[in-house]
């Protein structure tokens, strides 16, 4: 693709003097205007669907992490209440013995 740019020599002081109300007319002056590359703006149709789709992956890859984390303090918590219970259970046996003796 070739980028190009073409600007009009800098206007000189008069012309960047505001116009007086007696000055203004509906004609446009385009002699200082900059040419825009409208082959360039094609393209903004496909970026946006790049950007939409990058930000669905991350997106996605967040909610992933958070359903990772989520689970691995669930199973960290089954575990420490399956201990708390074996414990528990050891201690009644303990004291169902010690009341039979």
């Amino acid at each position: 693709m070739n980028w190009t740019v073409t600007t009009s020599p800098a206007p000189s002081r008069e012309a960047l003097k505001p116009p007086r109300l007696s000055q203004l007319t509906t004609n446009f002056d385009t002699t200082h205007a900059i040419m825009i590359n409208y082959k360039a703006l094609d393209n903004v149709p496909l970026l946006l669907y790049i950007l939409a789709l990058k930000t669905l992956i991350l997106c996605l890859g967040f909610a992933g992490v958070k359903i990772y984390q989520s689970k691995k303090a669930d199973q960290a918590l089954k575990k420490q209440r399956d201990e708390q219970k074996r414990l528990a259970q050891i201690t009644q046996e303990l004291i169902d013995n010690k009341k039979d003796d």
